[in-house]
C-alpha cells in the first residue's frame, strides 16, 4: 500500500519561510515522508534581508546587524559559513563604541556627566519594561501604557526630581532640558530599530516583557547579510520555491467540490487566478505585509491556521 505524502506549503520566503523549509527538508526523515512547497510574492528570497553591491562596496538595503552574539543562531549560520569575514567587508562594524561621542546641533560635544544619567535612565526603564530582575519604577500603575507612554512619563518623573533643568549651558542657547530631550529621543530611535516599529506608541507595555535579545556583542556579518538567507535555500532543491507567487486567500476546508482529494483540506488562491491545495500551511509574511493586505482587500482571511 502507497500512502500520499501530505503536503506543506510555506508563503513566503524571508528569514521566518526559509529557516521553515530548512528545518523540515533537513531534519531525518522528513523529505520522504512529506511533500514541500514555498511560494513568494516578490520576486526575490530573503524579504527585508537584501545586501546589494553599489559602485565597488556592498552595502545593506534592509536588516544589517546581529543584536547579540549569544546563542543567536543567525551568528551559528554565520560562523559556519565563513561569512563574518571578508577582505572588503564593507559595512562590518565590531559592535558599538566603548566610549561613543555625543555631537548636538552645531557640532557641540556633550560632556558624559550630561549624557550618561539620561542613558542610565532609558536604559533602566527598558529593563523595567522587559521584566528584568531587581529593576524598579517609582510608578507601579502602569495600566494599558503604550512603551512610548511610559518612557517618557519615566522622562518627565526624572525631570520632576532635578533642579535647574532650564540651565542654559553656554552654547547656541542650548538649556540643560532640551539637550536632555534630545538624547532621550536618539534612544528612543535606537529602540525603535530592535523591533522595527515606526512609533514606540504602538508597542504594547504589557507584551515587551515577552521580547527576548540574545546578549554579546552587536555586529553586522562582513560578506553580508544575504549569505544567510543563501545558505538556508542552498538545501533545497530546485523548484520547491516558487517565486512570483502572490497569495490572495487562503480557504480551511472548502466546500465548492473543486477538490478532488478530500484529504487535502487547505485551499490556496493566488493573485494570477490559480489555486494550490496542501495539506498544512505555514503563514511567514509580516505583520506589515498582512496590515497593508488587509487594508488594500487583498486578503481575505478565511482561514484557521
Amino acid at each position: 500500500m502507497v500512502t500520499k505524502k501530505p503536503k506543506v506549503v510555506i508563503i513566503g520566503a524571508g528569514m521566518a519561510g526559509l529557516t521553515a523549509a530548512n528545518k523540515l527538508y533537513t531534519s531525518a526523515g522528513s523529505k520522504e515522508f512529506i511533500e514541500l512547497c514555498v511560494v513568494e510574492g516578490g520576486n526575490r528570497i530573503g524579504g527585508r534581508i537584501i545586501t546589494s553591491e553599489f559602485v565597488g562596496s556592498r552595502i545593506e538595503m534592509g536588516a544589517t546587524w546581529i543584536h547579540g552574539i549569544g546563542g543567536s543562531p543567525v551568528y551559528k549560520i554565520a560562523q559556519e559559513i565563513n561569512s563574518l569575514h571578508s577582505e572588503k567587508p564593507w559595512e562590518c562594524m565590531d559592535e558599538f563604541l566603548d566610549d561613543p561621542l555625543t555631537i548636538a546641533e552645531g557640532g557641540y560635544h556633550l560632556n558624559s556627566s550630561l549624557v550618561d544619567p539620561i542613558c542610565n535612565l532609558f536604559k533602566n526603564l527598558m529593563d523595567f519594561a522587559q521584566g528584568k530582575p531587581n529593576v524598579q519604577f517609582p510608578q507601579s500603575n502602569i495600566g494599558n501604557l503604550s512603551i512610548g507612554s511610559f518612557l517618557r512619563k519615566g522622562l518627565d518623573a526624572y525631570w520632576g526630581s532635578i533642579k535647574e533643568q532650564e540651565e542654559t549651558l553656554g552654547f547656541d542657547n542650548w538649556t540643560r532640558k532640551s539637550l536632555e530631550e534630545g538624547i532621550f529621543a536618539m534612544l528612543e530611535n535606537t529602540q525603535r530599530t530592535y523591533t522595527s516599529a515606526g512609533d514606540l506608541e504602538t508597542l504594547d507595555f504589557n507584551a515587551e516583557s515577552e521580547y527576548r535579545m540574545f546578549p554579546g556583542k552587536e555586529i553586522t556579518i562582513a560578506k553580508g547579510y544575504s549569505t544567510i538567507v543563501e545558505s538556508l535555500a542552498s538545501v533545497l532543491p530546485v523548484g520547491m520555491i516558487q517565486l512570483g507567487r502572490k497569495v490572495t486567500k487562503i480557504e480551511w476546508q472548502p466546500d465548492d467540490g473543486e477538490n478532488c482529494d478530500v484529504t487535502m483540506p487547505v485551499k490556496i488562491h493566488f493573485f494570477d487566478g490559480s489555486i494550490m491545495y496542501a495539506d498544512h500551511v505555514i503563514v511567514t509574511v509580516s505583520l506589515g505585509v498582512l496590515k497593508q493586505g488587509i487594508r488594500d482587500n487583498t486578503v481575505q482571511t478565511g482561514m484557521k491556521l
